[in-house]
């Protein structure tokens, strides 16, 4: 197979007025000699492997990518962008990318470099020889990239199989069971009054954090500001933001909604035929068996009946009113019945496809493109390892999935692997899933190749984002050489087919799809052209195709009494041997997500919003727990659970619930590039395998654990601090400012004593 092609040229994005002149040279002779003169160009695009299915824009000068900001045309963020653009720039241009195939003679050998001819054999003839034994593992995907990976799996009679380890289907399914829906709907909260949200960090990480927080800034700016509630145990990014922080205990956020619910019934806050809606998705009687007094108060959920009884009114007469979950409140061997709790909610406040609540989204404007994905369940994944265990595989091709880094040690994922003879790995940087390969696949990144997705939740219509390469192969730094000779998933699956898939290549895909929305013969919002080669310019030059006429989605029909059937979660029982019991609440780093971003270092020095934290992995513990065990930032704990142990350094502050250890996902690899090998630990090899008892999704924030001090104390990598405070004039004394005071008030209380100073100093 030839290098995969890359477009003649991508079209300029030219409907965001962006300057076509970005430099101004005032002065050539006076400027440097190596300094790059010229115009430069913006490029829109897509990137289908990063949450949310924002759109992009990529200026591009000198054939090099310099910027990525947010696409102002989009309709999920509308310009708007997060500090993850940027490390996708360093992805391009990482000085670990591998440079071509690499192949073992035997497993657990010495990798050795290999030509893409004799790369490309190997791969037809161990596809060939599998006889259906084949298994294709990747990222949950949507868009072109993930049509194509199910039919491939499928032409060789084989599976595909998608791994997340943090959404494994509790949400989707809580969605689907409440409101019949087969996609997530529109959270409207640039409409609602008020927003009750549990364990789901939407303003960083969740779901699509840059479109949520598009709609938080409306939110914000309508008359009487909004009123934001957050339940989670942890103070993240949306709990800081919030109007009410209720710190819960892990596990209780069903209950939670359901006292809340009871409260709004009881009390006759809403219309009847609201509370009707909502008895009518509860098992009989559950309502009557609630009672505020065994769900309020330190013993039991850790909020009390007045906070509950606050909520309640709020959100039952300060409408349009929005519930909605997920993370960790859905990460609980009662997972699903938590956010099913949540979100029947919406019944009692008329949200379900209203303004200001949950707005229903069409499926997918191209036939047959996948517009929903999910990971697949912790007990597939445990079913499946055993097949591979057992010698029933003989293939696994895998992609943008580190599989080896994001299981509990307890699935023994690598064993699993060495099992299989053939285990085939795309990768731009050798991690630890790579790290395990027969083959390894240099593939080129988002910003090299073609494709789209498909947003989930899109923004209440049909959308669909289209990724164009905006540069050629990525160059050296003297741009002699290639930086690597790599290929794109998607071209290198339908190359392998045959013509089996229908194209010859991601871009033919990607065409034919333009040709079908041109077909429509509807004028839309954002493209409409005489002909399809010019509604295709359009197209590529908006980076993407949305029709807001397209309609909104009712939700289907769902059966009565849906709410999950285990509303008690269960934590798994602490090891035995020193230190104090705690329950590890991990959550997902606002820098490098689950992990995927960990080979950046831009990524690695951007500070967590909480925090301040950069470069390593910290547990954050309340100030209660930390006085009580003698903790103190920096020092270095100990966190066991029954299967593993990681360190981590103490971060104590007011912003954790007390018995509860937050550590974020994404570091801990022993391969991933050189700013992110060694570093850290891997909070995911100390859970314990606990499972949704509905969906068997991994309980991924109900293992307790045992910590304690190692008895080493070092730095902590932040870039907040306590200062030591310096006379910046000699004999001019330090004002103490005491906290909450302003420092004129602290002038006028310490002003004697300041005076007594002053007159003391001049005297000697």
């Amino acid at each position: 197979m030839a290098g995969s092609a890359v477009s003649a040229g991508a079209v300029a994005f030219v409907a965001c007025k962006l300057p076509e002149h970005e430099l101004v040279i005032e002065s050539p002779v006076e400027m440097p000699e190596d300094l790059v003169r010229g115009e430069d160009a913006w490029y829109a695009t897509s990137w289908g492997d990063a949450t949310g299915g924002d759109g992009l824009i990529v200026r591009v000068m000198q054939g090099r990518a310099k910027k990525i900001a947010g696409n102002p045309d989009f309709p999920v963020n509308l310009g708007k962008q997060s500090s993850r653009y940027d490390t996708a720039l360093q992805s391009l241009y990482h000085p670990d990318r591998i440079q071509q195939p690499l192949a073992r003679r035997s497993k657990g050998g010495v990798a050795s470099k290999l030509s893409w001819p004799e790369a490309e054999r190997r791969f037809l003839d161990v596809i060939e020889q599998s006889d259906g034994k084949i298994v294709i593992v990747t990222n949950p995907l949507r868009g072109h990239l993930g049509l194509v990976a199910t039919q491939f799996a499928g032409l060789f009679n084989g599976r595909h199989l998608a791994f997340d380890p943090v959404e494994q289907g509790v949400l989707h399914t809580a969605v689907k069971k409440l409101f019949g829906a087969d996609r997530l709907p529109d959270m409207d909260i640039a409409n609602a009054h008020t927003v009750l949200s549990f364990g789901a960090d939407w303003l960083s990480t969740w779901v699509s954090p840059v479109g949520m927080s598009v709609k938080y800034g409306k939110f914000r700016g309508q008359k009487g500001h909004g009123y934001l509630v957050h339940v989670e145990s942890r103070m993240s990014m949306t709990a800081a933001a919030a109007d009410r922080w209720l710190a819960v205990k892990p596990g209780w956020e069903g209950k939670v909604a359901l006292a809340i619910g009871k409260i709004i019934v009881d009390g006759n806050m809403v219309p009847a035929a609201n509370s009707a809606a909502y008895r009518a998705h509860l098992p009989a009687g559950a309502l009557d068996r609630v009672t505020v007094n065994g769900v309020a108060g330190e013993a039991n959920s850790g909020i009390s009946e007045a906070r509950l009884r606050e909520v309640a009114v709020k959100f039952a007469k300060s409408t349009p009113a929005v519930a909605f979950g997920g993370g960790s409140a859905g990460a609980h061997t009662n997972g699903t019945f938590n956010l099913t709790a949540i979100f029947a909610l919406n019944y009692l406040s008329g949200a379900v496809g209203s303004k200001g609540g949950l707005i229903f989204n069409p499926g997918s404007p191209v036939v047959g493109v996948p517009d929903s994905a999910r990971g697949a369940s912790f007990e597939e994944w445990e079913r499946e390892l055993a097949q591979w265990r057992a010698g029933n595989v003989k293939t696994v091709i895998i992609r943008g999935a580190n599989i080896v880094h994001g299981f509990p040690k307890s699935v023994d994922v690598a064993g699993a692997l060495a099992k299989v003879p053939n285990v085939i790995v795309f990768a731009s940087v050798l991690d630890d899933t790579a790290a395990q390969a027969d083959l390894v696949l240099p593939e080129k990144t988002f910003l090299e190749t073609w494709g789209s997705d498909i947003p989930e939740p899109a923004p209440g219509y049909q959308a669909l984002g289209i990724q164009q390469p905006v540069v050629g192969s990525a160059l050296s730094v003297d741009g002699t050489e290639l930086l690597t000779d790599s290929r794109g998933f998607g071209d290198m699956l339908l190359w392998a087919s045959g013509g089996g898939l229908g194209a010859a290549d991601m871009r033919e895909l990607v065409r034919k799809a333009s040709d079908s929305l041109y077909d429509l013969n509807s004028a839309t919002d954002s493209v409409s052209a005489p002909s399809k080669d010019l509604f295709w310019t359009g197209v590529l030059q908006r980076g993407g195709w949305w029709d807001t006429k397209s309609g909104v989605a009712q939700s289907g029909s769902a059966t009565s009494a849906v709410i999950g059937t285990n509303p008690d979660g269960a934590l798994s029982a602490p090891p035995h041997g020193e230190g104090e019991v705690f329950t590890l609440v991990p959550f997902v780093s606002n820098a490098w997500l689950d992990g995927r971003l960990a080979a950046a270092p831009w990524a690695q020095a951007t500070p967590d919003p909480v925090s301040s934290a950069v470069w390593g992995t910290w547990a954050e513990v309340s100030k209660h727990d930390a006085e009580e065990m003698g903790i103190k930032e920096g020092d270095i704990l100990l966190i066991r659970s029954t299967v593993g142990e990681i360190e981590a350094l103490a971060y104590p502050h007011p912003g954790v619930r007390p018995g509860t250890i937050c550590v974020p996902t994404g570091q801990g690899h022993e391969h991933n590039g050189r700013y992110a090998e060694k570093r850290g630990s891997n909070v995911f090899a100390a859970l314990v395998d606990q499972k949704d008892s509905e969906t068997g999704a991994l309980a991924w924030a109900a293992t307790r654990v045992r910590v304690q001090r190692k008895g080493v104390t070092t730095k902590f990598t932040k870039f907040e601090g306590n200062v030591e405070a310096y006379p910046i004039e000699p004999g001019v004394p330090i004002l103490v400012v005491s906290p909450g005071q302003s420092a004129h008030e602290a002038q006028e209380e310490n002003h004697e004593h300041v005076k007594r100073e002053i007159s003391e100093r001049a005297e000697r």
